[in-house]
């Protein structure tokens, strides 16, 4: 028998982790007040059908105890635990999810139960059933014989209809947590003589996202000669596991760009699968965002929240990515090179010791001299935007304000997208964008984006401005000679292009055009 079988819970108190479940049917059994139909929603592996077959048992036991916990010992719980006890029906809607078979089960339901005092359906997957099914189950669901009970069981509550739903008492089992299953696969590897390591543990109650039947089929098949270890855990899952992690953060808190890469690659080579690598960054980044928050330094998020949302669009852009790796070397980058920028605007970089002693490093000399570097070259990019601001100021015109009006919108991936549009026409009070691709066409053109985009417009241009969105293809548009633009000596300086910002950003970080 499988592990998941043999531990599967028979009574309420061994229920685990869904005690408001628990506690609401006993209080029910003890004052006789079991509800006609019951609909258990929630994530798989979390133990909707193990209270489905409690629920079962304790209304048939004939020796409850004073808790009015099923004894397990009458015939009825022995014949239920066993699963051959005919009075209590299992039903899996995906494969009877028709109308012929909601009518034998009418039929069938009018008949008396054939032993116990009581017979319970219990339907599994219940939103499998097709709407004529559904509408067949409505009245016999809303006025069952006195002796009929129904237990609906499904992982995707939103796609049963409302009129089924109001004719059930609604429980919504949660996802189990990481040291409830912990716990939970430690006496089951107690009981067989298994010696596991905590770190194994650990790492398969993490894999699993709070179901636990999972938990246990996977502790039963990283079992070899009685022993579970972390490598071979680590190894089958096919993740970098959580001090390579903790690694990683503690390297881009201190920008060091050269060891992020060289790490990533080495993650790749290694054949771990980089999308559960994103989700495993993403997990530590937000544990460590939530204890600053509890800790009072929400002001001191700023650069913590700028890496997440570089993984987030890292994780988004792993499916198209025609090179696996990319998108976390991106998002690595801007983070080390790019995203400086951005966490200097919200935060002193003289914090930056603060943030590598949040992601678990420690700050050294190399790390106070990288940030001086940083506030040096944030300084000389604001003494240009405040260049760009004055001037732009009194040329007062909406294209050559462009570039200012990207920078003030927010959040950063919006602003990509944005930039990626062409000015195709300027009228009084409204805008024409231009986008070659679909894809960030369609998220400019939203009612968020737009209003984002229009808050930026009004705040630079001093006036209510309306942006329209159109998708079609832009030619580029040739950039005139230097000779071409006429001298104009007693004029202050224009403001700076697009491809001279570009350069003076080359110039400071000592790249070079490709």
């Amino acid at each position: 028998m499988s592990l998941y079988r043999k531990y599967r819970p028979q009574n309420f108190a061994n229920l685990v982790g869904q005690d408001h479940v628990r506690n609401t049917v006993l209080n029910e059994l003890k004052h006789d007040r079991v509800s006609h139909a019951f609909l258990f929603a929630g994530p798989r592996g979390t133990g909707k059908t193990s209270t489905a077959r409690l629920i079962a048992k304790a209304i048939n036991c004939t020796a409850r105890n004073e808790e009015f916990e099923p004894c397990d010992e009458c015939e009825f719980c022995v014949s239920i635990t066993g699963g051959n006890f005919i009075d209590v029906i299992e039903i899996d809607a995906a494969s009877n999810r028709g109308i012929d078979e909601i009518r034998d089960l009418r039929e069938k339901i009018k008949f008396a139960p054939t032993y116990a005092q009581s017979k319970v359906y219990i339907i599994d997957e219940v939103h499998m059933l097709t709407k004529e099914a559904f509408n067949a189950l409505l009245k016999t669901l809303e006025e069952p014989p006195p002796s009929v009970y129904f237990i609906l069981a499904t992982t995707e509550v939103h796609k049963i209809p409302e009129t089924i739903i109001s004719r059930c008492q609604r429980f919504d089992f949660k996802r189990i947590n990481i040291r409830t299953i912990m716990t939970r696969l430690q006496f089951i590897a107690q009981e067989e003589g298994i010696e596991a390591e905590d770190k194994a543990i650990e790492l398969i109650a993490r894999y699993v996202s709070g179901g636990l039947r999972d938990a246990i089929t996977l502790l039963e098949q990283m079992v070899m000669d009685k022993k579970i270890s972390y490598d071979h855990v680590r190894a089958h899952l096919g993740v970098a596991g959580h001090k390579t992690i903790e690694q990683l953060c503690q390297i881009l808190a201190a920008r060091d760009l050269r060891k992020a890469l060289h790490l990533v690659n080495e993650i790749y080579n290694e054949g771990y699968a980089l999308d559960m690598f994103i989700r495993e960054v993403l997990d530590y980044m937000r544990e460590t965002l939530l204890k600053q928050v509890e800790d009072g330094k929400v002001d001191e998020t700023a650069p913590l929240l700028a890496m997440i949302d570089a993984f987030v669009e890292a994780k988004e852009g792993l499916r198209s990515a025609p090179i696996p790796q990319l998108p976390i070397e991106i998002a690595i980058i801007k983070i080390c090179k790019g995203g400086l920028r951005s966490f200097t605007e919200q935060q002193p970089q003289s914090e930056s010791a603060e943030l590598i002693a949040a992601m678990g490093g420690s700050s050294d000399a190399e790390t106070k001299e990288e940030t001086m570097t940083v506030e040096k070259i944030s300084n000389e990019l604001n003494e240009v935007d405040d260049e760009h601001e004055e001037t732009d100021g009194e040329s007062g015109t909406l294209e050559s304000n462009w570039p200012r009006v990207v920078q003030h919108v927010q959040p950063p991936s919006l602003r990509r997208s944005l930039s990626t549009g062409r000015i195709l026409k300027i009228d009084e009070n409204e805008l024409t964008l231009g986008f070659e691709h679909k894809f960030h066409f369609e998220k400019i053109d939203t009612v968020e984006s737009k209003a984002s985009v229009e808050k930026a417009l009004e705040a630079v241009c001093k006036k209510p401005v309306k942006l329209v969105c159109t998708l079609q293809k832009i030619a580029l548009q040739s950039v005139p000679e230097i000779d071409e633009i006429p001298a104009s000596p007693q004029k202050k300086i224009t403001p700076a292009k697009e491809e001279d910002i570009g350069a003076r950003a080359m110039e400071i970080f000592g790249g070079e055009e490709f």
